[in-house]
Order: C-alpha cells, then structure tokens, then sequence
C-alpha cells in the first residue's frame, strides 16, 4: 500500500515538473515575440496568462493580437518540416517575412516609403555612413512612388481588380531613386541625379531598396553598371561607375569675392554640428558680409543634428513641430544658447535636398531670415527611428511626421523657394561643378545675396 502511494505521489510530481517546465519555455517564446512597449510585467504577464483561453479563438488579448503570431508560428511549422528540401538558414525566413511585412506599409492607407529592415550588414553600413565614412559609389537612395497609367482603351479587369474590387486604372509602382548624389563621388562625377530611377544594378533588376543597395556596394575599385531611367529622357541610360571609398565631409566652406561666405552641408551625421560651428567662426572672423548656404543635394540625416545646426541661424526657439501617433505637435527647440545669424542670407536648394535639409531649410524661411532660391525641395516629412534588434539587426521604422515652424505640412510636397532658379538641360550625364559658369542656381543665389547686403545690416540677436 505504501509503495503504491509513493508511486501516485512520484508520478504526480513529475507530471508537475513537466508541466512547469513546459509553461516556462512557452512563456519564455511569448516573451520574446510580445511587444514590450507600454508593458510593465504584470501587464506581460497577463498576455502570456491569458494565451490558452483566447488564442485558439484568434481574439486578442488585452490590445494585442495573437492571431498574426499564429499563423506565422504555423506558417514556418510547415515550412520546417514539409518543405521539399531541408531549410538551412531560418535568418533569412525570418528577415523575409519581416521585409514582407515592412512593404506592407508601402500600399494604402499608410502609403509609407521608408520603414524599412537592416540585417545585421546593412545596420553595420548605415553606422558608417553616419560616421561620414563607407564604400559605393556615393549615391543616397530611396524608394519612391511611381503612378502608372493603363493604356487608354483598356477595359475589363485592367480597371478593378476581380478579387478585391480595387480599382487598377493608375497602378502605384516603387522604385529606387536617387535622392542626392554625394559630392565628389563617382555617383556625382558620373553625372547621376536626384531624382533617377535606378532600373538594373548589373544584371539583376532593382525591385528593393535594400537588395539595390546591397548590389551596388563592393569593395573599393571594383565596377558596377547601372540602368537609369530619367526623366525626358526616352532611353535608359548605362552608367559605368567604379566603387570607391566614400568619405563625406559633411559641412565646407570658402570665402568668396565681395566678402561672401559660402558653406556647403552635405548631409546631417555626426560631426555636421560641429563643423558648422567652426566655418560659421571662421567666415565671421574673417568679416564676411553675407551667406550663401548650400543644401542641395544634402539627402538629410540625424533630426537633433540638424536641430543644432539650425540653432546657429534662427536662433533659440521652434526650428520644427513632431507629431507623433496619438499625441499633440511637440515643438523642438534650438538651445537657448543659440544665436540668429545676423547677416544676409540665402539658401540654395534642388530637388535633392531632402529631409533634415527640408526642415533647416523650412525653418529659415518661416523665421523670415533668408531666402530660398533654386527649385521645389524633395519633400520628405517623415521621422524614422532605428531601433537596434538583438540579432545585430535592426528596424528603421517611420515613428513621426514632422512640420515646419508655421505648421506646413511638406511630406510629399516639398518646399517652394521664393526665387524659382532651374539648372539648364545638360547633357546626359554631363556633371556641372557647383558655383561654375553653368550653375545657374548659384547665380541666381549670388545675385540675390549682393541686392541683401546692399541693405542695412541686421543685427544679430
């Protein structure tokens, strides 16, 4: 009888170290699938708790869904064990199906173009270029929406698609374009342009961002052909460019005839801030009497970077509202102590201006401290946030739009200068050095410049 009843008991125990143990990796798997914003570890907890009750159902516990984990869960169950041959590499069904997810958010009605995955080498790459310094050919990319009409005359299930009812009369199409070629790159010495759809890196097509990117960088003195469409022009263009290595020098400057500063910013990263400040000293101390600051084809950069850099012009107060989902406009304000610059000003910018470069550019011309001249700005009004994952990877994921000073709304629109100045039609790829004789932006820029300086001099605040 007692050997009977040590059984039960023995028995009994296991069954519960089991079950334990079989609760924990359950939860342990939860946890690490489970967003862990807004959560603290009672509400956790709760999630994990709840599991056995709501999710076979495919309700949602608490205000998350278990469903899409479900279904991905059975998802690679099948792949794992029924696919036709044995899966080597889980990392890349998992960053698949991220990617798959991310281009998701490309259709409506979000419309987003630029949350994207990094793996673990594009992040490595996109550290570099923050630190100014990377190999490629020097180009800035993005995607871009692309409307596609249907041929007239065309009728049927051209017009609405049969299963969804959508209507296919203008297909959206993606494609990579160049935002700015960097300076003295063999992007820019090859002639590309803001604004050229890349069609073919090599052989292959460009059909994403991160596998065009991945194609076009190699190891320095290596070649790479591109397929550029670009626009008025019927043929694509094939551009033979060789991969260098790139190193950005993110803000320059000279001092040019009749006591003007010129200050070129390339693109917004780490040490932007800093430069700025010692060029801004520099022309100052050498008693320029006007500015011409340079922003085209400057493709953006860090948002508090570029907070700082415009604390140099308008001085302290909001250089840009945050709207960020569900919460009210949040103004930015340069430190207080920032000082506006006190002389004439005029800001160069093209279609490659972009970004960090919009919202320098923005908040200069609603504080009324300088004029824009050039052509209508990229338009990007979107924050993104990188968040590192635990992989190496990491997730840049659209987190806020952004207005300028006045509350302009410029996501897809743009900045408009307040003197319209466009390039003149050069040759295919024909490169034209800034302030040369065929610069024509920057004469109209240099014009205006000298009419602001033959004013009274404004004092700075």
């Amino acid at each position: 009888m007692r050997l009977r009843y040590q059984l039960v008991v023995a028995t009994l125990l296991i069954t519960l170290m089991v079950s334990a143990f079989l609760a924990g990796r359950q939860f342990e798997s939860l946890a690490a699938a489970l967003p862990m914003k807004g959560l603290g570890s009672t509400g956790l907890l709760h999630q994990v708790l709840s599991l056995n009750s709501t999710a076979s159902a495919g309700q949602s516990t608490g205000d998350v869904s278990l469903r899409p984990l479900e279904t991905f869960q059975q998802v690679l169950t099948h792949v794992r064990k029924q696919y036709v041959s044995p899966i080597k590499d889980e990392s890349k069904l998992t960053y698949g199906a991220i990617r798959g997810m991310l281009a998701a958010l490309r259709e409506p009605p979000y419309n987003d173009r630029y949350s994207r995955f990094l793996d673990p080498e594009e992040y490595r790459s996109f550290l570099d270029e923050n630190e100014g310094h990377f190999g490629g050919i020097g180009a800035e990319l993005a995607v871009r929406e692309v409307k596609t009409p249907v041929a007239p005359g065309a009728v049927g299930t051209l017009l609405r698609c049969p299963v969804c009812g959508a209507d296919l009369s203008n297909p959206t199409q993606y494609q990579v374009v160049i935002i700015a070629p960097l300076p003295d790159s063999p992007a820019e010495r090859a002639g590309l342009r803001a604004g050229d759809h890349v069609l073919r890196v090599d052989d292959a097509p460009a059909v994403g961002l991160g596998d065009t990117v991945r194609r076009i960088k190699g190891p320095p003195g290596t070649s790479v052909t591109l397929a550029i469409s670009r626009e008025n022009v019927a043929e694509p263009l094939q551009v033979k460019l060789t991969r260098a290595v790139i190193s950005v020098q993110s803000a320059e400057h000279k001092i040019l005839p009749d006591h003007i500063g010129y200050l070129r910013i390339n693109q917004f990263n780490d040490t932007t801030a800093d430069l700025v400040k010692k060029a801004l000293d520099a022309m100052r101390a050498a008693g320029i009497r006007g500015l011409l600051l340079d922003l085209r084809d400057n493709p953006g950069g860090g948002l508090e970077v570029c907070i700082d850099v415009a604390g140099q012009f308008v001085g302290w107060g909001p250089v840009v509202f945050i709207e960020e989902r569900g919460g009210p406009r949040q103004p930015r304000q340069a430190a207080q102590r920032a000082h506006r610059f006190g002389l004439p000003l005029v800001v160069l910018v093209n279609n490659g201006s972009a970004s960090a470069a919009e919202i320098l550019a923005g908040a200069i011309q609603d504080d009324g401290i300088g004029q824009l001249v050039g052509v209508t700005t990229f338009g990007k009004g979107l924050v993104q946030t990188v968040f590192p994952l635990r992989d190496g990877s990491a997730l840049a994921l659209t987190t806020a739009r952004y207005l300028t000073p006045k509350l302009r709304d410029i996501d897809r629109k743009g900045i408009t200068p307040d003197v319209v100045a466009e390039q003149p039609k050069p040759e295919a790829l024909e490169y034209i050095p800034r302030l040369s004789e065929k610069d024509v932006q920057g004469a109209a820029g240099l014009n205006l410049l000298r009419q602001e300086m033959r004013r009274p001099v404004r004092a700075a605040a």
